[in-house]
């Protein structure tokens, strides 16, 4: 049987029972059809996760009846962070839910000059919130247990000013350096930069450059967007990370 997890953000606690919330309450009762004394995950991002079963289920609210701690980790020791240049729709959402999967842990979402997507104050605000929720769906989809950050929506020169790493990329087709030249020890922090559709600019490479960026090539063919940042995260993971 496969037991559903779920996020709840809020403290935790063994033998206690506590409302979910009214999507994950949704989920469970109407979209999965669950019944009281069916087994859940809880989860609430902060590391650790807890096994409990369905207590109550009525027509407005699921009650959860929380059992016990579980220890459980499934972080990678690499400090994988993504600056991904935002594409349009679905190939962003694609991007943010594969990068979480394979345990990239804060994702900057960057304005470039060939991003075609347009955002005033108010649609920053609507599209961060739409992107947390594909967080949560793919650490629960994951068993992730530590839900990674996401920025505000920022310009790529705003974000080079305040990047820190111990190694930071930006892909680049032309570029000489391969990864697997590159030794990267575990638990190192590590930046990719990726550009939307049409890639980043040679401005944009070169200011990158200035900002201590090492061109990477990934190989011989071009990758769109949302591919090259899954090619990227699983490259590393594979050569450095838990994938090896």
């Amino acid at each position: 049987m496969t037991v559903s997890r779920l996020f709840h953000p809020t403290t935790l606690h063994e033998n206690e029972t506590l409302q979910l919330e009214e999507g994950a309450a949704h989920h469970i009762a109407r979209v999965l059809r669950a019944k009281v004394g069916d087994p859940v995950i809880l989860f609430n991002g902060e590391g650790n996760e807890y096994a409990g079963v369905i207590a109550s289920i009525d027509k407005k609210s699921v009650n959860v009846q929380i059992k016990t701690l579980i220890k459980r980790c499934s972080e990678s020791p690499l400090e994988l962070y993504l600056a991904q240049g935002i594409s349009r729709g679905e190939k962003m959402d694609y991007t943010i839910q594969k990068a979480v999967e394979l345990g990239i842990k804060k994702i900057y979402p960057l304005l470039t000059e060939r991003c075609n997507v347009k955002l005033d104050e108010e649609r920053r605000e609507k599209r961060l919130q739409h992107w947390r929720s594909i967080i949560i769906s793919a650490c629960e989809q994951s068993g992730r247990n530590q839900l990674p950050q996401i920025h505000a929506p920022q310009t790529l020169e705003q974000f080079l000013e305040k990047s820190a790493a111990d190694f930071k990329f930006v892909l680049a087709p032309l570029a000489e350096k391969k990864l697997a030249q590159i030794p990267i020890q575990k638990n190192s922090r590590v930046i990719l930069m990726i550009g939307p559709e049409g890639g980043l600019s040679e401005r944009e490479i070169q200011l990158a450059e200035q900002k201590n960026f090492l061109a990477l090539n990934l190989g011989p063919r071009v990758l769109r967007t949302e591919t090259a940042a899954v090619a990227a995260i699983t490259a590393l993971q594979c050569l450095f990370g838990d994938m090896s």
